[in-house]
């Protein structure tokens, strides 16, 4: 129970250091879904999210992979060029 309160700890500090807060702004509701399972392969109930947030926190690994994945995390060794590479669709967006 310790360690997945400080994986949760982990987690908001590695959202602090490396989140990719333009994309995490354009597509909330995408990030809500991920969080409450409502979309692809991982739909549950509202019942069964709670447990199974508690089970990814167990290791940070996968969680900060998918992240990572999704874009909503920076890979930890992204520059500044990568960074602007990743966000120039959406910087193309807002210019439209």
């Amino acid at each position: 129970m310790v360690k997945r309160f400080l994986n949760l700890i982990k987690l908001v500090r590695l959202f602090r250091e490396r989140g990719n807060w333009p994309l995490v702004r354009e597509s909330r509701g995408q990030l809500a879904e991920f969080v409450l399972c409502r979309s692809g392969l991982n739909k549950r109930s509202i019942f069964k999210v709670i447990p199974y947030w508690f089970s990814m926190l167990k290791s940070l690994d996968v969680l900060v992979w998918r992240l990572e994945t999704f874009g909503f995390l920076y890979l930890a060794r992204a520059s500044e060029s990568d960074k602007k590479r990743l966000n120039a669709y959406l910087e193309n967006q807002a210019n439209s």
